[in-house]
């Protein structure tokens, strides 16, 4: 018997060969012949419905993770929300601890670009294939596969599938100069400080067990610190009112503390921008690889 659960209304599917796992979800028309099976792999190509409007469809659950999701919400007049138009859809290649990577899926989840998902397993060394080499010879993640063009990287990919496909979903890198000009500053910050220092001090405590280093420790407050001064002046996010991918990034960079129950109540205003972060409707999907892992034996 097939494994249901809720109703989803007004999405589309695109062709594939999927995997599954049963901590994911994906959408599936209820009348599918494929439904009455639990095969792990499933092929979409067989379906009549495919890039039809479907009025009606279902989750289903496998035990197998996705190495391909395509989903589409339905805009109003039957047009796609993505801006991908035509030239086929672009492959995203991730790692589900990854702050990079995360941050590159939740822009697209953002933006409403449909992506390939490709998981590639950093512990188990898929990164370095010769197959995955010919992609992306510095060998990380995330890697984006557009048509003949790769680009890695987090922080260009996500200036690139916004301003490529970003529609109205515009704001999230700015097209006026001087707004993506704050973007691009506090991209910079983010890299040099909020990755850094964070990532300075999680990484020795999640993948060699040491404890925390207090000199580590340190160096990340005063880049929390500043971020809370930046907030003070009541605004919903870094750059004003609106959403943008340097939110999304430091977000994802800043996740890597929970891991270790690290609270950021302290500095108030930032606490309460990490909550507002965390109630967006794609960050539990996004994320989930972050609440998921386990350190590698």
């Amino acid at each position: 018997m097939p494994h249901f659960s809720k109703t989803i209304n007004d999405c589309e599917i695109e062709k594939g060969e999927l995997t599954w796992k049963s901590s994911f979800r994906y959408l599936f028309p209820a009348n599918c012949p494929r439904a009455q099976h639990t095969d792990l792999k499933c092929y979409i190509s067989e379906l009549a419905i495919t890039k039809k409007k479907l009025p009606m469809l279902v989750c289903l659950c496998f035990r197998e993770k996705p190495e391909e999701i395509i989903v589409r919400p339905k805009m109003g007049n039957g047009a796609s929300s993505s801006g991908v138009k035509g030239g086929g859809i672009p492959t995203l290649y991730i790692y589900g601890l990854s702050a990079p990577a995360r941050a590159a899926w939740m822009t697209a989840k953002a933006a409403e670009i449909p992506v390939h998902l490709k998981y590639i397993d950093l512990f188990k060394g898929e990164h370095k294939t010769p197959e995955f080499a010919k992609i992306n010879p510095d060998m990380t993640l995330p890697t984006l596969v557009d048509g003949d063009f790769t680009l890695w990287e987090s922080r260009p990919i996500m200036q690139y599938m916004v301003s490529k496909w970003g529609g109205k979903h515009s704001y999230l890198y700015p097209k006026d100069l001087q707004k993506r000009a704050i973007c691009d500053r506090l991209m910079n910050f983010d890299l040099g400080s909020v990755y850094k220092t964070v990532t300075e001090f999680t990484y020795p405590q999640l993948f060699q067990g040491k404890p925390p280093d207090p000199d580590k420790e340190a160096a990340m407050k005063k880049a929390f610190e500043y971020l809370n001064r930046h907030l003070d002046g009541g605004q919903q996010y870094m750059t004003g009112d609106n959403l943008t991918i340097v939110d999304i990034s430091m977000a994802t960079n800043i996740s890597l503390t929970e891991i270790k129950g690290y609270k950021m109540e302290q500095w108030p205003d930032l606490a309460m921008w990490y909550r507002r972060m965390k109630a967006l409707p794609y960050w539990a999907e996004c994320n989930r690889g972050l609440y998921e892992w386990k350190s590698p034996q």
